[in-house]
């Protein structure tokens, strides 16, 4: 029983691994309020948890921020193109109520093949940036490749964020809950399940 309370017992790690998550998740919201650092905010959270998942470093705020500078402008300009290519897909799919027959059916399937690079690249890419150094092209494609060749982890990272998404806009109850989840460390601790999933994809590669 006195290592329940010790200081290097489960409990005290579970609730400092908590209360970082928490401070996380603030410290991520207080960065995306510009709107434009959104993607960097994005890849500096994955930096802290995958390091976090891996017990590679225990400075959560520290780490997030030389993550912050040190990603902001590749991130950024992913970002802009991860934006762009999304309302362009968004434009293609409102625009199909105005066609029929094989037109229609023609451009309903580019726009399933399109959608899923794009799914594959929007999912992996901020994480992929967070763990490595590359270039902007390099990130982008590695992205595509690592999610074409994990579907599994690629369905349940997708189920991870739409699930919570869905209940959230559900209803008013459902609304509140997602609003106060996600202030309250929601944010961290859905990405933190994430990264023991990029953890696993990204492990395939490095030797």
């Amino acid at each position: 029983m006195s290592h329940l309370f010790n200081l290097d017992g489960r409990l005290f790690r579970f609730l400092s691994r908590v209360i970082d998550l928490v401070i996380l998740n603030f410290i991520f919201l207080l960065f995306c309020m510009p709107i434009i650092t959104i993607g960097a905010s994005i890849t500096a959270l994955y930096s802290v948890l995958i390091k976090m998942v891996r017990d590679e470093d225990k400075y959560v705020v520290k780490s997030f921020i030389l993550s912050f500078n040190k990603n902001f402008i590749q991130s950024t300009i992913v970002w802009f193109i991860m934006l762009a290519a999304g309302f362009l897909l968004l434009a293609n799919f409102l625009l199909l109520g105005s066609l029929s027959g094989v037109p229609k059916l023609f451009f309903v399937s580019m726009l399933i093949m399109f959608g899923f690079v794009y799914l594959c690249i929007l999912l992996f890419i901020f994480p992929y940036m967070a763990r490595y150094e590359d270039t902007i092209k390099k990130s982008l494609l590695n992205s595509l490749l690592i999610g074409v060749s994990n579907y599994l982890y690629l369905l349940l990272l997708l189920s991870l964020s739409v699930i919570p998404v869905i209940f959230t806009f559900s209803s008013s109850i459902g609304f509140l809950s997602g609003l106060y989840f996600g202030t309250f460390g929601g944010f961290a601790f859905l990405s933190f399940i994430n990264s023991y999933i990029f953890n696993k994809a990204f492990s395939r590669y490095e030797t």
